[in-house]
């Protein structure tokens, strides 16, 4: 049997996937992370594959999904394919079981929403008695998923939101264009973290209530403590940052980023725009809606940053698993990407103080997340900001920042600005990804 693992980062669950699989009698074969699709079918075919196993923590990545199962229909391999990761669902699977010309890859396309639902998978598509009837139900409930979808006529205005429309006070930076912060304190970094999220999210207490969560908890806190002293003692977690102001403007659903000059009556140079989805329903919000327009004559004013906590954290990751400590592996990885997170924090709080705005005014959006799911405009941020040059940051070819415990954000100082999604839910964000693709 073949699992190969095509993702955008480090994917704790592919390592628990393999290790239940290898303990039931399987070959695993690990292809790594972002993955190229000729890559994963040839192997999978060298090595006479039973089935091929996918893996997508972003939206970005996710297109490459379908892209597989359309060449495994071409070529007429009939490898099943098994799909799961955070960016997914049941939903979406079933769609991209059928590929262009309408009918359903035989071999079928099933969605795993854990290991073990995987290795159940793996097991009924092993037995000759159960396989059959297996895929003949998950392609029949592809089919009624599909039937049941209304088709959507929309018309050729665009309905903007309310928010367009009006205008509030802009904050005056007290300068213009990039910034560095090339240290801070991480005790200090750590305060910001939503240890909520670190225990529930990252480190797996979703589900754990009552008696159990206190329990857990515990424990957690114990091993948080420790964690962060040896994080301080070692070094592996160096927080930086690279963040800056620029003269803005909309103009319909893009942003317009000026040169950071002062105004002096001349026509301001444009030097990067940004457009962003807008949501078809609900508040029709889109992010340029929360900029004064082009045509109101107000000059408005973005702030974006790009943080890390450094490469030695993906390193000491890397080390862990290579040892097959995997236990160790998950709970550090954890660690590092919420602490990339309370960098984020700690750095937008400090754009707020410059910007003289109330804590709770403005929202911070990360590319890859609801409102903006598409990681494209990375590069466009690596251009206003010297991330490569000050943080020794790079990003892959789809657009993934690296080292991967790393955020990139808009600020937005608006204060009606709120977190929302563009589809209305994640299959729809993973298709407007692959149309705009």
């Amino acid at each position: 049997m073949l699992a190969t693992v095509y993702g955008d980062v480090h994917d704790i669950g592919k390592n628990l996937v393999k290790t239940i699989l290898a303990n039931n009698g399987y070959t695993v074969f690990d292809l790594g992370k972002q993955v190229p699709a000729n890559v994963i079918i040839d192997k999978a075919v060298e090595v006479k594959a039973d089935a091929i196993g996918l893996s997508a923590l972003l939206v970005s990545t996710s297109k490459q999904m379908p892209l597989i199962v359309q060449e495994l229909h071409k070529r007429q391999l009939g490898i099943p394919v098994l799909i799961g990761g955070a960016a997914i669902n049941r939903q979406f699977g079933r769609r991209i079981l059928f590929v262009d010309d309408g009918v359903p890859y035989e071999s079928g396309v099933f969605y795993c929403k854990d290991a073990f639902e995987g290795l159940e998978s793996i097991d009924k598509l092993q037995n000759p008695l159960e396989r059959g009837d297996f895929v003949g139900r998950v392609i029949a409930e592809a089919s009624t998923e599909i039937r049941s979808k209304k088709s959507e006529v929309r018309g050729g205005n665009t309905v903007r939101s309310e928010v367009s429309n009006r205008r509030v006070p802009i904050p005056t930076p007290s300068s213009l264009g990039a910034r560095v912060i090339d240290q801070m304190p991480l005790e200090l970094v750590f305060e910001c973290m939503d240890k909520d999220e670190l225990f529930r999210l990252s480190w797996g207490a979703k589900n754990a209530h009552g008696a159990e969560w206190e329990k857990l908890k515990m424990e957690f806190e114990e091993r948080l403590t420790k964690m962060k002293r040896e994080a301080l003692r070692d070094k592996w977690l160096t927080p930086k940052a690279v963040y800056g102001y620029w003269h803005a403007q909309s103009d319909g659903e893009s942003l317009i980023v000026y040169e950071p000059k002062p105004l002096n009556g001349s026509a301001p140079k444009e030097i990067a725009r940004f457009t962003f989805p807008r949501q078809d329903s609900q508040d029709h919000l889109c992010l340029a809606d929360y900029f004064a327009p082009v045509d109101s004559g107000v000059m408005d004013v973005v702030a974006f940053q790009v943080v890390t906590v450094g490469a030695r954290a993906t390193e000491m990751f890397d080390d862990l698993q290579a040892k097959n400590q995997y236990s160790d592996a998950y709970y550090w990885h954890g660690l590092a990407v919420q602490t990339a997170e309370a960098t984020a924090e700690y750095v937008h709080r400090h754009i707020k103080r410059e910007l003289g705005l109330a804590p709770n005014r403005g929202k911070r959006y990360s590319w890859g997340y609801p409102a903006i799911p598409d990681l494209d405009d990375h590069a466009k941020v690596f251009e206003l900001l010297p991330a490569e040059k000050e943080l020794g940051m790079s990003l892959s070819p789809a657009y993934q920042l690296i080292p991967e415990q790393s955020t990139a954000a808009i600020i937005v100082h608006h204060p009606e600005a709120k977190y929302y999604a563009v589809g209305g839910n994640r299959v729809e964000q993973i298709e407007r990804a692959m149309r705009k693709g």
